[in-house]
């Protein structure tokens, strides 16, 4: 899977979580951006990824994937394993 279809993929799951079809992502889309995209919709959300990508991510990283391009790049890393 590459970083479009990716970012297609978590757009699709962003909409769906935060109810909104007319929410757009970049990669450069931070929490900061979605006024939804609070601390507790955020392990939430989280728990939604891993379960869409059948990845896992690291306890330690779950506070730093606040922005598209991070976990893009983290579900790509956990995808080569």
């Amino acid at each position: 899977m590459d970083r479009s279809e990716i970012l297609t993929k978590l757009q699709d799951i962003f909409r769906d979580f935060f109810d909104n079809p007319e929410l757009n992502l970049e990669p450069d889309t931070v929490s900061d951006d979605i006024e939804e995209w609070d601390s507790v919709a955020h392990i939430q959300l989280i728990f939604e990824i891993e379960e869409q990508f059948g990845v896992q991510f690291e306890a330690d990283d779950i506070h730093q994937l606040n922005s598209i391009s991070i976990l893009i790049d983290r579900i790509m890393e956990l995808s080569e394993n």
